[in-house]
Order: C-alpha cells, then sequence, then structure tokens
C-alpha cells in the first residue's frame, strides 16, 4: 500500500467542483422530469437532466476509481471522533446518492417504475438536501474551528 497524498489532486478538486454545480444544477432545477424547483422561467427540459444526470454519474465513476487507486488525504485528527465517524458516513452516503439517484431516475423515466420514482423524487433527493448542507457546515468547522485546512486541501490542493 502507498502513502497517503498529503492533498486532493488538481483531478479531484475539478471532479469534485464540477460534480458540486451539476448536482445542484438538478437539484434546483428538476422542472424539466415534471418536478418544481427554483421558480425563475427557466426549464432545462428533460434531456438537460438526462444529461446531467448520467455525466454526474460517470464522474462519480472516475472520483471513486481516483479515491481508490491514488488515495484521498487521512482524515485529520484535530476534529473530535464522533465528527470524523460522522464525515466518513457522510462521504460514503454522497457515493451512495451519486449511483442511486441517476440509476433511480433512469429507472422512473425508462420503465416508469413508483417505487423508483418516489426514491429518486421523495426519498434520494431530500437526502441530498439534508447531506450537503452538513457537509458544508463540517467543511467550514475543520477550516475554522479545528484549523485542519481540509477546506483548503479541496479549494487550493
Amino acid at each position: 500500500m502507498h502513502d497517503l497524498p498529503r492533498t486532493f489532486s488538481p483531478i479531484q478538486r475539478l471532479l469534485h467542483w464540477l460534480m458540486v454545480a451539476l448536482v445542484l444544477f438538478n437539484l434546483l432545477f428538476p422542472q424539466g422530469m415534471g418536478g418544481t424547483g427554483l421558480e425563475i422561467g427557466f426549464d432545462p427540459g428533460a434531456r438537460a437532466h438526462i444529461l446531467t444526470g448520467t455525466a454526474l454519474l460517470t464522474l462519480a465513476l472516475i472520483r471513486l476509481a481516483l479515491r481508490l487507486i491514488e488515495g484521498v488525504p487521512p482524515e485529520p485528527l484535530g476534529a473530535p471522533r464522533f465528527f470524523r465517524v460522522f464525515a466518513r458516513i457522510g462521504q460514503w452516503g454522497f457515493y451512495a446518492l451519486f449511483f442511486a439517484m441517476p440509476l433511480t431516475g433512469f429507472l422512473s423515466y425508462a420503465y416508469g417504475l413508483p417505487l423508483a420514482t418516489t426514491l429518486h423524487s421523495d426519498v434520494l433527493r431530500p437526502l441530498f438536501w439534508i447531506l450537503i448542507p452538513i457537509h458544508v457546515a463540517l467543511a467550514l468547522a475543520h477550516q475554522y474551528l479545528w484549523r485542519t485546512d481540509m477546506l483548503g486541501k479541496i479549494v487550493r490542493g
């Protein structure tokens, strides 16, 4: 086993921020699939929603492969143990959502499966809205409360 990197690689950082943008796009503008998002007169259409979900699934596969091959910085010991465990659960929760959202969306759209539709829009989508602010809050706590510079590692490397 090789040593863990001190920071995230440039491609890992790029994938992270690209996925942030794509996730927020699909969460904020699901109108094309019959959902309701921000009502600003912007309708991305089903095709944009599907392409974004497909891109997210593809990027998640690449990101997971890089994580397993290159590794990621070790978890900083400056944070309390409870929060370190909580963060690890959240990280893998995001990966589960990165795969489950596009797959349930596909099953809902292609086959009209009610369970897939319910999971996609009524279960998994709210989970993203729960995990995102927790993730941001923990990143800020790492940076400013515990001073571990984890935020700096994903922003500037």
